[in-house]
């Protein structure tokens, strides 16, 4: 394993070199991609693993038992998302797609954030949903959502006047067509991931080889996205990680012809983008 930091040039320039050479480049991300740009991860420091059982919250039983609850949660999320811009690693990402033409990128976030950046869009995969759209529970209707305005509910939430006052059933998102509730249009545990994405995940992987996964701000403890990772190591994929912390699951695992790059998302990406350039 070559591990990097701000000094271990030797281990930047390697990576450099194998990930110039590699023909075909498979690309997890999660939610440390968006810590940057000010979104909480799902564990660390700050993380909101620390203060809620995410596994109970995200889910249709949760929602149907108590959708008041997990309405506050995500809208708030949506909120901040919708306040949050891409930031360097993204923008880094998107370039090395376009620069790579053997490249996907899975994307397992739900912000919206990748998908504001020029990553072309035939080399990205968002499984996971997104909260930028709001979907019935009961029929067809679906809408995207690009402000606070689109979603009255969230104005509530951000209204400190309202904040005293418990939210209520009826003041959750309803159907203009149906009047049944809205809910996030996001992949909740026990749903099938985004329509498609799967399919065309295992048909890529399977198609050629693949030289190099990278995990960028991923702990790759969620199915399939860690079943994927383990499918291409298994048929001689080198592994690149990038995390901020250097408690990563697979670090020990990691041999001679991987690397862990521990720290900043957003200088690493854009670090690694500048050494292909020279």
């Amino acid at each position: 394993m070559d591990g990097a930091d701000t000094g271990d040039d030797s281990a930047w320039s390697a990576f450099a070199d194998f990930l110039d050479a590699s023909s075909r480049v498979l690309c997890l991300v999660g939610a440390g991609l968006s810590a940057p740009s000010g979104l909480a991860t799902w564990r660390g420091t700050n993380g909101l693993w620390n203060d809620i059982n995410l596994r109970e919250l995200a889910s249709p039983n949760k929602f149907k038992e108590d959708p008041v609850t997990v309405w506050s949660f995500y809208g708030e999320r949506l909120l901040k998302s919708l306040a949050a811009q891409p930031n360097a690693a993204h923008h880094a990402l998107a370039a090395l797609a376009r620069w790579h033409e053997g490249w996907l990128t899975i994307n397992q976030n739900v912000d919206g954030l990748l998908e504001q950046t020029d990553h072309p869009v035939s080399r990205l995969l968002g499984i996971h949903g997104t909260l930028k759209v709001v979907r019935c529970t009961t029929c067809d209707y679906n809408t995207n959502v690009h402000k606070p305005h689109d979603v009255p509910f969230l104005l509530s939430l951000s209204n400190a006047n309202h904040q005293s006052r418990s939210a209520t059933l009826s003041d959750l998102p309803h159907c203009p067509k149906c009047t049944n509730l809205l809910r996030p249009g996001v992949v909740w545990f026990g749903e099938r991931l985004a329509a498609g994405a799967p399919d065309r995940i295992d048909e890529w992987i399977s198609e050629e080889g693949i030289d190099l996964v990278i995990a960028a701000g991923t702990s790759l403890e969620v199915f399939p996205a860690a079943e994927w990772v383990h499918t291409a190591r298994a048929c001689g994929a080198s592994l690149a990680i990038i995390d901020a912390e250097n408690d990563h699951r697979l670090v020990e695992e990691l041999s001679d012809n991987d690397w862990f790059f521990q720290g900043d998302i957003a200088v690493i990406l854009p670090r690694i983008l500048d050494l292909l350039k020279r």
